[in-house]
Formats: structure tokens, sequence, C-alpha cells
């Protein structure tokens, strides 16, 4: 009895003392690499503007006067690397950085429209490409003897939920005589997308507080 009970406590002492089995690794998710920011050269080409209601609108002379608050400043050829095909400058005109929304990051750049550098365009910035892509068409004016067709656009918070409605107007104008009206209320969706309002948000911009310049 006492030699099985010394055999008993052999085999214990063995099993404490082999060698416990190598620990297994956690798996780890390696980081996605951090997506590139808007270069800074680019980012102090916008005035920076915290958005209330900022109504965007169409110069009528090929060379804004002095007073028009899109003037912006030229994006220079080393910088046209930052833009998007759909928002580069052509044989009509350059293109120019306007405003920054401080609290959406909206930017707004004039470019070439039919005639001359006279549009109006929203922009965001595009990680994966690292540009400013297009988000939509804001103001425009287009003008051919006498008939003109004119666009002008409202960056708002409707809500005051810090996030942005685009409220638009349109018209066709031949001679004096206006032809079509249009009027629109859109809503930020993410990723920076816009969509038609629903109906108790759009309630809030009725058309007499929205005027074409």
């Amino acid at each position: 009895m006492k030699q099985l009970m010394f055999l008993l406590a052999i085999l214990f002492f063995a099993a404490c003392n082999q060698d416990a089995p190598p620990a297994t690794a956690e798996a780890t998710t390696p980081e996605a690499p951090a997506k590139p920011a808007i270069d800074a050269t680019v980012l102090g080409l916008f005035e920076e503007v915290n958005v209330v209601k900022m109504h965007l609108f169409a110069s009528g002379d090929a060379e804004p006067k002095a007073d028009y608050p899109y003037i912006g400043k030229a994006v220079e050829e080393a910088n046209l690397k930052f833009l998007a095909t759909d928002i580069q400058p052509n044989e009509i005109g350059s293109v120019y950085a306007c405003y920054r929304s401080e609290n959406n990051d909206f930017f707004v750049l004039r470019v070439p429209g039919k005639y001359a550098s006279n549009s109006l365009v929203l922009a965001k910035w595009d990680a994966n490409s690292s540009k400013l892509v297009k988000v939509m068409d804001l103001a425009s004016l287009q003008c051919d003897e006498g008939y003109c067709i004119q666009q002008d656009a409202w960056l708002t918070d409707l809500d005051d939920d810090r996030s942005l409605e685009i409220v638009t107007r349109g018209q066709t104008d031949d001679n004096g005589k206006i032809s079509e009206e249009t009027f629109t209320v859109l809503a930020q969706q993410p990723p920076g997308s816009f969509t038609p309002a629903p109906a108790e948000l759009a309630a809030l911009a009725p058309k007499t507080s929205y005027v074409l310049n």
C-alpha cells in the first residue's frame, strides 16, 4: 500500500512539472492605414465660415466685381491634382476656392460655367481619392440675347441640428417673362449627399424667404 501511495505521489509531481503548452497568441487585426487628410495648402485657400443661412448666387459679369462675395482664390496648377475631373479649369476659365463650412466641412468653389467662371458648386473631400469631389451644383446664370436661366442656392440649418439643408430656387426668364420656376429643399445625408427633405423639414423654408438675387 505504501508503495502504491509513493508511486502516485511521484506521478502527481511529474504531471505538475510538465512544461505548460505555449500560450496561443491572440489574433490581432492590423489597423487600416489612416486615410490622407486634405492637403494643408489646399485647405488654406478656403475661408472658413459658420453657416447659418448663406445665399449663393452667380455673377452676371465675366470678371466679378470687387464686392461679389464669391471671388475666391485661384487654385494654382500645383494644387489642381486635388480637384476631381468635373471641377477642373478649362478653356472657359479657372477654378476658385471660396469657402469651407466650419460645422460640416463642405467646400464652395467657383468654377467655369457656360461662358465664364461664374458657377458655384458644393464639394467635399474624398479621402479615398485624395480629391475634392463635387457634391452638387449650387448657383449658375446663363444669358443669351435676353433669355436667361438662373439658379440660386442657400446653405442653411433649418432645424438647428448641425446638419446642412440646401434650398435651391431657379427660373427661366425669356425677355422679362418668367416661363419656368423651380424650388427645392434638400437635406444632408451621410456621408455627404443630399436628398429631398421630408415635408415637415421643407415646411421650414417658405418660398417668400428665398428670393433670387
